[in-house]
């Protein structure tokens, strides 16, 4: 059981909201529009979506027009509509309970988020759309981080939060999806927790040497010895 702990920092795509990825998908598809098919394909595209997931839509669009970097400020202005529209948050949903979950869980830790999410998505869009409560004393995307080198899965966000909050490595825990949230914790000497409602299974988090993996993020209480 992970007790003694006193902060948990929650990667937020797929965790504390579900169906980010495939929100993502539709926004960089339509975003690529025609040239998907004609310079480039799908399943490149996506190769490189993921291989720069939790970093920024900057990062991904570069990666995937690296042989047409004219057009890369113009694909990357028509994702930010589809990011800051319907097409992105039309597609989330949340575990039963969440909320409630998360203002329990806020009265005896501190709650931090390090996301790549755009943050004006996240504040104005998908925390009053599923009614998330405020209980999260920091919250840190990968657009608030100028050098790309900080963002995941360097530690630099849980590092921050550490010294903030007066937590230590081992009072400290990551709940991600994702292979990078595993190698942040871990970068940061703290103990990863995987929810089985993103990118990695059960198998690929074990494979991972994680020894905490639950079914959702409501299912964290039965981690901590609560």
């Amino acid at each position: 059981m992970l007790t003694n702990r006193k902060l948990i920092v929650f990667d937020w795509d797929d965790v504390i909201t579900l169906g980010s990825k495939e929100g993502y998908f539709a926004c960089y598809r339509e975003a690529l529009g025609d040239r998907i098919g004609n310079t480039i394909s799908w399943e490149d595209a996506r190769r490189d979506i993921l291989a720069t997931w939790g970093s920024t839509a900057r990062d991904a669009i570069s990666a995937i027009l690296k042989d047409y970097p004219q057009d890369i400020e113009e694909v990357l202005a028509l994702y930010q509509e589809r990011i800051l529209g319907d097409t992105f948050s039309s597609r989330l949903s949340v575990v039963p309970g969440l909320q409630k979950f998360l203002l329990e869980l806020s009265k005896e830790y501190t709650l931090c988020v390090t996301t790549g999410m755009h943050p004006q998505t996240l504040h104005e869009d998908v925390m009053p759309r599923f009614g998330i409560p405020k209980v999260f004393k920091d919250i840190i995307s990968g657009y608030d981080i100028e050098d790309p080198k900080l963002r995941k899965p360097n530690p630099y966000s849980v590092n921050l939060f550490m010294e903030k909050h007066g937590a230590l490595p081992e009072e400290t825990i990551v709940v991600g999806d994702a292979e990078n949230d595993v190698k942040m914790a871990r970068a940061a000497k703290v103990e990863p927790v995987v929810v089985l409602t993103g990118h990695l299974t059960r198998e690929a988090a074990e494979g991972l040497g994680v020894s905490y993996v639950i079914p959702d993020v409501t299912q964290l209480m039965s981690v901590l010895g609560k």
